[in-house]
């Protein structure tokens, strides 16, 4: 599932297209992943609706079209691209291991859901192959739109992330530390590979309970989480299976992880062979020697 620095990057690599374009014709190939309006409601209050400020917050994309607001969320196999009809298009590849596909830029298929058009030839596209991602259309008087966003927590990415509020977060709870960093309401976009890598670098083992790690080691962490995140946005996220961003370009972010997948390898730090424990219904990894109880 993409996660916080990769969402970060569809965003950022939709921003030289989407600002100022205004959708001239909307498609829905498959109504299930479009949760609100009904379709043929989409298609009626989208088109004409010019795209303003292209935001983010946690895994959630959140597209401003006056007076509406497109939150979209990518779910597992979701992929957002530009397609410009002036480029060529691509043919798919095949991942090896999981068998979901990804291409630089492709024409509508079976797996494209949600199409929109702009005046000159060119498309957002929208392709999930297991349809798990979302799509919401919402007025901004709605209430429901303040409901949808009040799911989200906070963003590690922003000024909003402070230690005191993490700290009494994580204290009062005593589930293992890698489920309460899984939940949205207290780490919103962090997600399996990125909660391995924080908690390598804290030296914390993910089994740990919240509210029995001490304020230092706590500490440690909250600065961890930020600095893992960047690190993969900086490498444009990390690609294991189907995330391309809207260029459809892999990450790299995957040739540079510590710990997460890595089990059974040697651990960088002191080459003891790293473990794999299921926290949170999550496979993680994780080294007995840098991580302590």
């Amino acid at each position: 599932m993409p996660e916080l620095p990769e969402v970060e990057s569809v965003r950022r690599s939709l921003l030289p297209y989407l600002p100022g374009r205004s959708v001239t014709e909307a498609e829905v190939h498959h109504p299930k992943v479009l949760v609100t309006p009904t379709p043929p409601e989409f298609i009626s209050q989208i088109k004409g609706k010019r795209f303003e400020t292209l935001g983010r917050r946690g895994k959630l994309l959140i597209f401003e079209l006056p007076p509406y607001y497109l939150l979209i969320h990518l779910g597992m196999t979701g992929q957002v691209t530009f397609r410009d009809p002036g480029r060529e298009d691509r043919p798919f590849e095949r991942h090896p291991h999981t068998g979901l596909q990804r291409t630089l830029q492709h024409p509508v298929d079976q797996h494209t859901h949600i199409v929109l058009h702009f005046g000159d030839g060119c498309a957002l596209l929208y392709r999930d192959i297991r349809k798990f991602g979302k799509w919401r259309l919402i007025h901004q008087d709605n209430p429901r739109l303040q409901s949808e966003l009040a799911k989200v927590g906070t963003d590690p990415l922003t000024p909003d992330w402070k230690f005191e509020p993490f700290l009494k977060a994580v204290s009062k709870s005593d589930r293992p530390i890698k489920a309460i960093l899984l939940d949205q309401q207290i780490c919103a976009g962090v997600g399996n590979i990125y909660a391995d890598e924080a908690l390598f670098v804290s030296g914390i083992r993910p089994e740990s309970r919240g509210s029995q790690l001490s304020r230092p080691r706590l500490k440690k962490l909250f600065q961890a989480v930020p600095e893992v995140l960047l690190k993969g946005l900086a490498a444009g996220g990390t690609s294991f299976s189907d995330y391309v961003d809207a260029d459809g370009k892999k990450g790299s972010n995957q040739e540079q992880l510590l710990v997460y997948g890595r089990y059974g390898q040697a651990c960088f730090r002191c080459q003891q062979t790293l473990l794999r424990t299921t926290v949170a219904q999550r496979t993680s990894s994780w080294c007995k020697t840098c991580q302590k109880p």
